[in-house]
């Protein structure tokens, strides 16, 4: 496998010192060149963002909102894919952010996941820097301290869990993340569409993935009015509650299981040492 100079690809030395021995960033930048070439496949990272739509915004409904939202900023997209994320995925996708998560975090995580197919954006923006330009657009992780049109507000995320969009965050991130959420053949596929598309009908790229996606998934209003009787009692002993969270969580048909999420990601601790934000 080629190796990438990850401090081409991001301006943290940390991060670069990290990626260089991670094997989902060989795998990634394997696929670039493989496809680009050497000097194209740095370019295409650096002019890259990418979005990746997540099932919990799939299952509000909201994902038409924020596809609108990153084009109106001047974004273009260049390729899609709708991509189902497994359980090891989403410990390959944030294995840095994860480091503290309780185990009740992770199992509502899985089962975010677990909900459907998200969709996968490449993007470019005439002004460059594209990566770096859509995760400011995004807006961070706590509702309380981001703008009001960034992608998570329109998205209606509700907490520091149900965030709803996933950005790469520089070109090393876009590089890594490809592998992540592709195998190589569809990797690849996506790669030299993205690489070789000028749309002149921008939502001609996402339409088709999206009502893909979007098929998945039951009418957002009827989940909604079940959800509103769901009983917001959570038992006192943590125990006892982590067993109603798997019981919960495990039910079926995707719309029971998402009410399920929307409540306990509201009660449930997400980081260890008691922190429950």
């Amino acid at each position: 496998m080629p190796a990438p100079a990850p401090n081409r690809l991001t301006r943290e030395p940390e991060k670069a010192q990290h990626y260089a021995f991670d094997p989902l960033v060989r795998e990634g930048w394997a696929t670039l060149v493989g496809v680009l070439g050497a000097g194209e496949a740095e370019r295409f990272a650096s002019e890259t963002a990418l979005l990746w739509v997540r099932p919990d915004a799939m299952a509000a409904g909201t994902a038409a909102d924020v596809l609108a939202r990153v084009e109106a900023d001047g974004f273009t997209p260049v390729g899609a894919s709708a991509v189902r994320l497994e359980r090891a995925g989403v410990r390959l996708l944030w294995w840095w952010q994860l480091r503290r998560a309780t185990a009740e975090r992770l199992l509502l995580l899985d089962t975010v996941v677990g909900l459907g197919p998200g969709l996968l954006v490449l993007y470019r923006h005439p002004g460059g820097d594209a990566a770096r330009r859509l995760t400011r657009l995004k807006g961070g992780n706590d509702p309380a301290g981001r703008e009001a049109d960034s992608l998570r507000s329109v998205a209606g995320s509700p907490n520091r869990l149900l965030t709803m969009v996933h950005t790469s965050d520089d070109p090393l991130d876009v590089v890594r993340e490809l592998a992540a959420f592709l195998p190589w053949r569809e990797r690849a596929a996506l790669v030299a569409s993205a690489h070789a598309s000028s749309p002149s009908a921008p939502q001609s790229v996402v339409q088709a993935p999206l009502a893909a996606v979007m098929a998945a998934y039951p009418d957002p209003a009827k989940g909604r009015a079940a959800a509103d009787s769901l009983p917001g009692r959570v038992p006192a002993q943590r125990g006892a509650a982590f067993a109603e969270l798997v019981r919960d969580i495990t039910a079926a048909g995707v719309g029971r299981r998402w009410e399920a999420v929307e409540r306990w990601s509201r009660q449930v601790p997400l980081l260890t040492g008691g922190a429950v934000r």
